[in-house]
């Protein structure tokens, strides 16, 4: 079973949607995500993932700091200000930059419009590579 990480900013919008939705698709899979600061999860990413069938009760933001030491078998850093983080888990298997726009509410038809366009790329982004690469 891979061990997966997810990195962004906060932990409160990007990595805590890729979580989400690897979850639902690879549930066998041991994910989690971290910030390189810790922030509160947005109640749009709770909506989001929610409306299309993730589990977000145990949801909750971390530091990376806060992680296990532990050697993950792939390393996902979702945006440029994040990519430092790499350094603190030498012991990764794979690294990998997949910068996504932070979602913002009000963009689109209505406040989830922004948040469902990040989730689906991150789902069909999930469906095409990450499930080779690992």
């Amino acid at each position: 079973m891979p061990l997966v990480l997810f990195i962004c900013t906060y932990n409160s919008v990007r990595s805590q949607i890729a979580e989400g939705v690897c979850r639902q698709l690879h549930p066998d899979w041991n994910i989690c995500s971290a910030g390189v600061a810790r922030g509160n999860i947005s109640p749009y990413v709770v909506r989001c993932l929610e409306e299309s069938g993730c589990d977000c009760s145990e949801m909750q933001a971390k530091h990376l700091t806060e992680l296990p030491d532990q050697t993950y078998d792939v390393i996902i850093v979702l945006c440029e200000n994040a990519w430092g983080a790499r350094d603190h888990f030498p012991k990764t298997k794979k690294l990998l930059f997949h910068p996504i726009r932070s979602p913002e509410p009000w963009i689109g038809e209505d406040e989830l419009s922004d948040y469902r366009r990040t989730r689906d790329e991150l789902r069909w982004w999930m469906l095409d590579e990450l499930s080779d690469i690992l």
